[in-house]
C-alpha cells in the first residue's frame, strides 16, 4: 500500500513538474491594485513602454484586449521578448485588482530557476521590482486625474457652432491639435465681433480604436442666424441632442479619452448601444493655467438601448 502511494505521489509529482516546464503558458505571476476602473487602467497599460520600470526601454510589438477585462501584450526588448497577459477585476469603490502573468523566450531556464530552492532567481526578483515600480508609478499618474459617470441617461445640448475640422489625429495628439487650430476659431470670432453661447467643445466623427486614431470637429458654439459665412478653414455646423451616457472628467484634457473608455464599459454593463462618438465639452481654458484636476470637461456618449 505504501509503495503503491509513493509510486502515485511521485508520477503526480512528475507529470506537474512536466506541466511546469513545458506545457504552463507563462512563467509568473504578480499582482497590485490600482486606482479606478479596469477601462481606464487598461489604457494606461497600453502606454507601458512610455514608463521607465525596466532597464532597457521596450517596445510594444504586439498587443491584443478582450473587452476591459485583459490585455496581451508583447514587449521587445531588442532581440529578446516578454509576453505579458493583464487581468483586470472590479474592486469596491472604484478600484482595479491587476494581476499581470510573465513569459519569456527561455522559459526552461527561468523555470528552473525558480524551482531551485538554494538560489534567487534573477530574473524573477527584476521582474517583481519592475512591475511594484510599475504600480507605484501608475498610482502616481492615476492621482492626476478625475472620471465621475452620472447614473442616469441624459440628453447632450444641441448646439449651433463654428468648427475646425482634423483628421487622422493620434488620440494623445487630440489637446495639441487642438491647440494649434485654436487660432483659427478665435480669428474668426473676434474679426466678425461674435458671441459665444457656451464653452469650447469638440464631436468626435470618427474613432478608429485599433489605429488609436480620430477625426474631429474642434468648435465654439454661436448663433449662426447672422451675417456670416465659413472660409477656408472654418466650417458652420450643427448637432441634434442626443440621448447619451454623461461623465465628468478632471485633470489635464491631454487624458480625457480616458472617460470616454469608461462610458463605453458603461453602456456594455447596460446594454446600450452606441456610436462610439463622444462630445467633449470643455469648461477651462488651459491657457490661464491652474490645477489640473480643478479643470472640468462634460463627455457625453451617444447611446440607445440594445435588443
Amino acid at each position: 500500500m505504501i509503495k503503491k502511494f509513493i509510486t502515485i505521489l511521485l508520477g503526480v509529482l512528475l507529470l506537474s513538474l512536466a506541466w511546469f516546464l513545458f506545457i504552463k503558458e507563462y512563467d509568473y505571476q504578480f499582482r497590485f491594485q490600482a486606482n479606478h476602473l479596469p477601462a481606464m487602467v487598461q489604457q494606461e497599460l497600453k502606454k507601458i513602454e512610455s514608463y521607465s520600470i525596466f532597464d532597457s526601454e521596450p517596445t510594444v510589438s504586439y498587443q491584443q484586449t478582450e473587452g476591459y477585462e485583459e490585455i496581451k501584450q508583447t514587449l521587445q526588448f531588442g532581440d529578446q521578448k516578454l509576453e505579458l497577459l493583464w487581468e483586470l477585476e472590479n474592486q469596491a469603490d472604484s478600484a482595479t485588482s491587476v494581476s499581470v502573468n510573465v513569459a519569456s523566450g527561455k522559459k526552461i531556464q527561468n523555470r528552473l530557476a525558480i524551482l531551485n530552492p538554494f538560489s534567487e532567481s534573477v530574473y524573477i526578483d527584476s521582474l517583481e521590482n519592475s512591475f511594484l515600480k510599475f504600480g507605484k508609478e501608475l498610482l502616481k499618474k492615476q492621482a492626476n486625474y478625475k472620471v465621475q459617470v452620472v447614473d442616469s441617461i441624459v440628453y447632450s445640448p444641441a448646439l449651433d457652432c463654428i468648427c475646425k475640422p482634423a483628421e487622422d489625429i493620434k488620440v494623445e495628439n487630440k489637446a495639441m491639435q487642438m491647440v494649434r487650430d485654436i487660432g483659427y476659431l478665435e480669428d474668426f470670432q473676434i474679426s466678425h465681433k461674435l458671441k459665444l453661447t457656451g464653452y469650447p467643445f469638440v464631436k468626435i466623427q470618427a474613432w478608429d480604436q485599433e489605429a488609436g486614431t480620430i477625426d474631429y470637429d474642434f468648435c465654439f458654439p454661436l448663433n449662426l442666424a447672422q451675417d456670416i459665412r465659413p472660409n477656408t478653414f472654418i466650417e458652420f455646423q450643427q448637432f441634434p441632442a442626443t440621448t447619451s451616457l454623461k461623465a465628468i472628467f478632471n485633470g489635464n484634457y491631454r487624458s480625457s479619452d480616458l472617460a470616454w473608455h469608461q462610458l463605453l464599459s458603461e453602456a456594455k454593463k447596460r446594454d446600450l448601444k452606441t456610436s462610439n462618438l463622444p462630445l467633449e465639452i470643455f469648461w477651462n481654458n488651459p491657457k490661464t493655467g491652474g490645477e489640473a484636476l480643478s479643470w472640468k470637461a462634460e463627455i457625453f456618449m451617444p447611446v440607445e438601448p440594445g435588443n
